[in-house]
């Protein structure tokens, strides 16, 4: 027979697995958010170092012709690690 500390012991172990692993993406998710807001701010100024604005800000990017350049420019910054972080070297 198990006793009730051994379940609360097991219980708060399994509980804190779960927030770690369920966290992960989390993390990843702030990057983008990070590359987001970098990428606002070069193309429209430092005012607009925001992730997601609403539609009627003026920091919302409504030009479709410029949007893949603005997309383009997030993945970069995504597969360099975040903003601030130098471009790899292309002879690695």
């Amino acid at each position: 027979m198990i006793s009730r500390v051994t379940k609360l012991v097991l219980g708060a172990a399994a509980f804190s697995l779960a927030t770690l692993a369920l966290s992960g993406p989390v993390a990843a998710e702030s990057v983008e958010q990070q590359c987001r807001a970098s990428v606002r701010a070069e193309l429209m100024g430092p005012q607009c170092r925001i992730a997601n604005p609403d539609y009627d800000d003026r920091c919302y990017y409504h030009f479709a012709a410029g949007m893949t350049n603005y997309v383009n420019k997030v993945i970069e910054c995504v597969n360099r690690g975040g903003p601030g972080r130098h471009a790899r070297d292309a002879r690695r």
